[in-house]
């Protein structure tokens, strides 16, 4: 070819490229209880897919309770959920089903009370791995992060790590 330019434009064309936009993260599986912390009067939205179709809401009907929620994956800013509890005093043992099956629901909306009082934060998702903190204090906030089998990444005062003793009740900090 006389001109490299349409040889190079040519070639890059017939070339396979591997494009990342719109792919998600792999999924990692979780077993953990978290809170919905979604405040809007309407419910929090249950997706199909993350960022997908509305499949069902979820709303609370109580003056003192919580929706509770098991998280079985998580795939970036998306957790995965197999069901859904309304929690509270006037409902039985366990709560009271509001949604089971396969949904999604942005990290925005999902959360933890507090620490277990004295709960150990690990700098890894192991408990054999350092300690951020050993005995970290039930009455301070706790920001969800991520989540990695029975663990919760976490972020508290000390700094950011990985524990399994979190606060999922609405109306106390555990402490």
């Amino acid at each position: 070819m006389k001109n490299p330019a349409v040889f190079a434009f040519v070639f890059l064309a017939l070339t396979p490229i591997r494009v990342c936009l719109g792919q998600t993260a792999e999924r990692q599986a979780c077993n953990v209880n978290v809170d919905v912390t979604d405040t809007d009067p309407k419910g929090t939205n249950v997706r199909a897919t993350p960022g997908g179709a509305a499949i069902a809401s979820l709303k609370n009907t109580t003056v003192d309770g919580w929706i509770g929620v098991h998280v079985t994956g998580q795939l970036g800013d998306w957790y995965e959920i197999d069901r859904a509890n309304l929690i509270g005093a006037d409902q039985p043992a366990g709560g009271k089903v509001m949604f089971r099956g396969k949904g999604y629901l942005h990290k925005s909306v999902v959360g933890v009370s507090g620490m277990q009082n004295g709960g150990a934060v690990y700098l890894d998702h192991d408990i054999r791995s350092g300690l951020v903190d050993p005995r970290a204090a039930g009455d301070q906030r706790v920001d969800l992060l991520g989540c990695w089998g029975e663990f919760l990444k976490v972020h508290i005062k000390k700094g950011t790590g990985w524990t399994t003793a979190v606060c999922t009740n609405m109306n106390t900090t555990c402490s």
